[in-house]
């Protein structure tokens, strides 16, 4: 399996299994839900990050689980698992050299970023993963601390979660000095000191498009449900695509795009 860096996205967008692939009834982020993107054919799964209170990753999408009723984390690693939660070190031992991971930081606590993002970054290099995930998240004060051995992709955050990183912010907040929506994917990238840019595609107005194009910025687009948004998706430069039912959309963008082969570290279509 080559690097994630060394994927030909220019000439093959990616499929990424969002959250797994729960079309056949799998819970989201789960390793089940894992094992399914594997055999649906995606070249990357998603999965949503945080920390429990004893500072374990766990994947779970929610700041509150209803069966604690509490935030995650808020909650011990122990009744997590209790309650089923998967831990990110379980979700990548089922996809580990077999798909790349988009690891979405879903922090909802005022802790420490730089902490977290050290934490993170050193257990994907203990794991020998660090070469094939992408860390994304609508937080900038979390990927600017990501630093740049791993890709980063900030997710365009929308007004209600300014909250996360000013109210909850640690240290210093993120102030902003317009609504969220008047910031192009450049001046967010240089926000968060990211290396890429996702949004949906509702984002991509003409002046985000022409800044992507101008800036040639990696872009990633979400949630992906039918073959219309795939198509304007790719029409408007996405590398990236996000994608519910991903069989579907391996099978679509198999139909659309050569296959393509890494020899001697040279990109060549078959």
């Amino acid at each position: 399996m080559i690097f994630l860096k060394d994927y030909p996205f220019a000439a093959r967008p990616m499929i990424v299994a969002h959250r797994g692939d729960t079309s056949f009834g799998a819970k989201e982020n789960s390793t089940e839900a894992v094992a399914s993107a594997l055999i649906s054919g995606a070249d990357m799964v998603e999965v949503d990050v945080q920390w429990s209170v004893d500072e374990e990753f766990v994947c779970y999408h929610d700041e509150l689980h209803p069966e604690l009723d509490q935030a995650v984390h808020q909650s011990t690693f122990r009744d997590l698992k209790d309650k089923k939660v998967a831990s990110l070190i379980e979700v990548l031992a089922i996809g580990k050299h077999k798909a790349y991971f988009n690891i979405e930081i879903k922090e909802y606590s005022a802790r420490d970023p730089k902490r977290f993002m050290h934490a993170l970054i050193t257990l994907l290099e203990e794991l020998e993963m660090d070469r094939y995930v992408l860390l994304s998240s609508f937080r900038p004060d979390y990927i600017r601390e990501a630093g740049w051995t791993v890709p980063t992709c900030i997710i365009r955050p929308h007004e209600e979660m300014r909250e996360l990183f000013t109210f909850r912010a640690f240290g210093e907040p993120i102030v902003l000095d317009r609504p969220l929506d008047r910031y192009l994917p450049s001046e967010w990238m240089e926000i968060a000191r990211a290396t890429g840019y996702a949004c949906m595609l509702s984002d991509l107005t003409a002046d985000a498009l022409a800044d992507i194009d101008r800036k040639n910025i990696f872009l990633g687009v979400y949630t992906i449900t039918t073959e219309l948004e795939f198509d304007q998706a790719v029409a408007r430069g996405a590398r990236a695509l996000v994608c519910e039912h991903p069989q579907k959309f391996v099978a679509l963008r198999n139909a659309r795009f050569p296959t393509v082969e890494i020899e001697g570290g040279h990109i060549r279509s078959t």
